[in-house]
């Protein structure tokens, strides 16, 4: 288990990475959107805790999608004026305002899920447009391997404290913007505001299969084993991706 936790989320972290340099940061961002890590964090927390509490989280963690795009929102008006750290830390602050408010409401799991999903089609909204790229800003690239121990580091840090906060702060745990925030940060050290606003904002493209995948994994780990159940959530995800980017595709 220890080894899933360690390897998985840094070899994701740098098939994104790839992905920015080859396709852009708006196609990296979708990506990142989709449920890779959460995914993850799901069935770790399935093996650990069981079907029944991996079922909780995921309906908690399709609420999650919300605060993660909180995360993207403030770090993304943040890059237009500030450097970095003051980028992470506010955008932490919007995501950690945001779980806040959704434990405030009290609202079921299902109503939370169903919440998360009405927030996505507004949410693209809310991000700042693109600032154009500075001619000239000296581009440098920021090196992979801190990367992957920055990802691996926040993973083992969610799914270690799990299991003392129950399955519905685990479920918003596991949308922790692992990949945001590691990705945003390198992005901005590495390609300037523009491409992090582009990144974030690509995100939220993700989130489409990133709910379809929480509210079918939801629906399947009852009647099904683990692996059928991550399967056909996950083959579920990935035909919402698609339909998603080839509508993204065809509007334009």
């Amino acid at each position: 288990m220890l080894l899933l936790k360690l390897l998985l989320v840094p070899t994701l972290i740098w098939l994104i990475s790839a992905a920015a340099k080859k396709w852009g940061p708006a196609v990296a961002g979708a990506l990142a959107g989709f449920p890779v890590i959460t995914g993850s964090i799901l069935l770790i927390l399935a093996l650990e805790h069981g079907p029944a509490f991996a079922q909780r989280a995921a309906l908690a963690a399709a609420l999650g999608t919300s605060t993660n795009i909180a995360f993207g929102i403030a770090y993304s008006w943040a890059a237009l004026r500030w450097r970095w750290p003051a980028c992470l830390a506010l955008g932490l602050a919007g995501y950690a305002a945001a779980v806040g408010l959704s434990q405030l409401a009290g609202l079921s799991p299902g109503q939370g899920a169903l919440l998360g999903l009405a927030f996505l089609p507004a949410a693209g909204y809310l991000f700042p447009k693109p600032p154009p790229p500075d001619p000239g800003a000296v581009l440098r690239e920021a090196g992979m391997a801190p990367r992957m121990l920055a990802g691996a580091a926040l993973v083992l840090l969610i799914t270690s404290v799990s299991a003392s906060l129950g399955p519905a702060l685990s479920g918003l745990l596991a949308v922790f913007p692992v990949l945001g925030s590691v990705l945003a940060v390198f992005s901005q050290q590495s390609a300037g505001s523009a491409a992090t606003v582009r990144l974030l904002r690509g995100m939220v493209q993700g989130f489409y299969a990133f709910v379809a995948f929480c509210l079918s994994l939801a629906w399947a780990l009852p009647g099904m084993a683990l692996a059928p159940a991550f399967l056909f959530a996950l083959l579920l995800a990935a035909l919402v991706q698609a339909a998603v980017l080839w509508r993204s595709r065809h509007r334009h």
